[in-house]
């Protein structure tokens, strides 16, 4: 039995900040039956508090408590490990939740890359590679392929984090979905064991698969990035496959999953 639910927010709830059919009858459903649940995101474009009153102002009804975004993730991975300084690949807008470290130092502990769009060019690549190699940490907010636009799918940071890698020799340390200290985090306080707890999401990799290692339930969503040759070429396979947010009620019920 499903006691708890975690979603992922861009593809499954809105598209280019359009809001999906049901989502907020799903939610109002399920604040009336108690079930909780969090939004966990890859967003890397806003800082928490103005990513929650974005998702507020689409017609979401959630706290900021209730929201666990790559971004911030950054932030406490930093604190946790006692850096003072970092260089931020992030829009400026973004930086806000980096407020307690120097960002003016020639000499950054780390490196933190998020979405620019498409600010990447050689100088800032090139410019980023010699800070690794001089010792920088690299901080991946997460390593995304691509993304859902309403042009198609978008090259995401994922790929620039992977040259970085390969052109250091060196491995990013990846705070975003899908890896456990992610989940972990959104986790916290719902009181539940792992198999009572079930990710929503669009990605097979982030989503799907991150959540299968934590032992999770995992339902996949055909909208946003979902694409069914991809699909169909994965060896990913999400225990429950449904139409989209706005019929997840209604497959919770039919199938007893709480």
């Amino acid at each position: 039995m499903i006691r708890a639910f975690l979603f992922d927010l861009d593809g499954v709830f809105y598209v280019d900040d359009q809001l999906l059919p049901g989502a907020n009858a799903l939610l109002e459903w399920m604040q009336e039956r108690q079930i909780p649940f969090r939004f966990i995101t890859n967003n890397t474009t806003l800082p928490r508090k103005q990513l929650t009153e974005k998702l507020r102002r689409l017609g979401l009804k959630l706290s900021e408590d209730q929201l666990v975004s790559a971004n911030y993730a950054g932030v406490l991975y930093l604190k946790k490990q006692g850096f003072k300084s970092c260089r931020l690949v992030l829009r400026d807008v973004a930086q806000a939740d980096y407020k307690d470290f120097d960002k003016a130092t020639d000499a950054p502990e780390a490196i933190v890359v998020g979405d620019i769009g498409e600010k990447w060019d050689y100088p800032l690549l090139n410019g980023l590679m010699n800070h690794i190699l001089e010792g920088a940490q690299l901080v991946a907010l997460h390593k995304g392929r691509y993304f859902q636009t309403e042009k198609g799918l978008t090259l995401d940071s994922g790929a620039f984090v992977a040259a970085l890698e390969h052109a250091t020799e060196t491995h990013a340390l990846v705070v975003g979905k899908p890896e456990p200290t992610f989940f972990e985090l959104a986790t916290q306080g719902l009181d539940c064991q792992a198999h009572e707890i079930a990710m929503v999401g669009d990605d097979l990799i982030n989503d799907i698969g991150g959540a299968q290692k934590m032992g999770y339930a995992s339902i996949l969503v055909k909208t946003g990035k979902f694409r069914n040759t991809l699909y169909q070429k994965s060896h990913i396979r999400p225990d429950h496959l449904i139409d989209g947010i706005g019929y997840l009620k209604e497959y919770i019920l039919t199938n007893g999953l709480i």
